[in-house]
């Protein structure tokens, strides 16, 4: 999930944990936590794209990686207070709860998370809400800021976070109940349409769980379609985009080509420009998927460039704002609203 809202559940968990005996140092020590499994960016400095890439989620947002970094938060914030406030031990709970349960709500999202890294290193994600949902967030930010705004020691304190806790889980609940139902429509339209799927995936559109997007693959490329809870499940149309694989017949072992298949899960689709490959992730959708375009904007595209004969790294590319210009966004809400 995004920033924000890793800050407020590390908050709403550290105070759950101690913040009937620290007060606010608990959210506050929590969102700190609950931050620092996203500090994996900063490796981004040190390394090239497709590093960056395959590490995104890695070892910081793993189970073991909690576990060993809960008692060293608690002996730092132990001795920051110099014992005052909490025990060591105290300060570990409070910082392994709000460490892993970052990676735990990532988990929920698109890109995959390595939770059990090292011992796998399979990606883990249930699709079913996307990385940023004001719905999801912001009720649960204000029941954990009305709670801070009240004493230590009030009952109501731990009412209020306990409630925001409680909402921001059900709503999760939901966004499940959501997806089920967009898999069971998806299966339904492409049965009824004679489609030759093998497998398929869906996901949420931005910023919403009403409109669903699915990726449903052929032996020979991907059916793409969308559908809004509040929409007619008969209505469902798909766009054909053709895989292209051929392209890199004979690269399987290609250590580049061989990481790309493992980030984008085989959901992938490959097209030529001169002399460039390009490597579109569908499970992110397009820009201008509504209908079917000469010229599809990707939300990721990948360049994949050789040295010396050899696939040897990539570059993203940045998809232009003016495919969603003000008639995208026309069609994204109507689309939304089921219309």
């Amino acid at each position: 999930m995004d920033s924000v809202t890793q800050v407020v559940l590390g908050a709403a968990v550290g105070e759950a944990v101690l913040g009937k005996k620290v007060g606010n140092r608990a959210p506050l020590w929590g969102a700190v936590c609950g931050t620092i499994p996203d500090l994996d960016v900063a490796a981004n400095f040190f390394m090239d794209e497709l590093g960056a890439l395959i590490s995104h989620r890695g070892i910081t947002h793993s189970i073991v990686f909690s576990v060993a970094m809960a008692p060293v938060m608690g002996f730092l914030i132990y001795r920051i207070y110099k014992g005052k406030w909490g025990t060591q031990n105290e300060w570990a709970r409070l910082a392994f709860w709000s460490l892993v349960t970052h990676p735990i709500l990532d988990c929920f999202t698109t890109w995959g998370t390595q939770l059990f890294y090292p011992f796998s290193d399979y990606r883990v994600a249930f699709n079913n809400i996307f990385v940023v949902d004001p719905v999801y967030t912001v009720p649960f930010m204000i029941f954990l800021i009305v709670a801070m705004t009240l004493r230590r020691d009030s009952r109501w304190r731990r009412i209020w976070n306990t409630t925001g806790l409680i909402i921001s889980s059900f709503y999760m609940v939901l966004t499940v109940a959501n997806k089920l139902e967009a898999d069971t429509v998806f299966t339904n339209a492409l049965h009824i349409q004679g489609k030759s799927v093998t497998r398929l995936s869906t996901y949420p559109t931005p910023f919403n769980n009403l409109l669903w997007y699915c990726v449903a693959e052929e032996p020979l490329g991907f059916d793409i379609g969308y559908y809004s809870l509040l929409g007619d499940p008969q209505r469902i149309s798909f766009i054909y985009i053709p895989k292209n694989h051929q392209l890199i017949k004979g690269e399987e072992e290609n250590y580049v080509i061989d990481k790309l298949k493992w980030v984008s899960n085989g959901y992938f689709s490959l097209e030529t420009r001169g002399d460039t490959l390009l490597w579109h992730d569908l499970r992110f959708g397009l820009l201008n998927s509504w209908e079917k375009s000469a010229d599809p904007q990707y939300i990721f595209t990948f360049e994949v460039y050789k040295e010396d004969g050899q696939y040897a790294g990539i570059h993203q590319q940045t998809p232009p704002i003016s495919a969603f210009d003000k008639k995208a966004r026309a069609e994204f809400w109507a689309r939304m609203r089921g219309k």
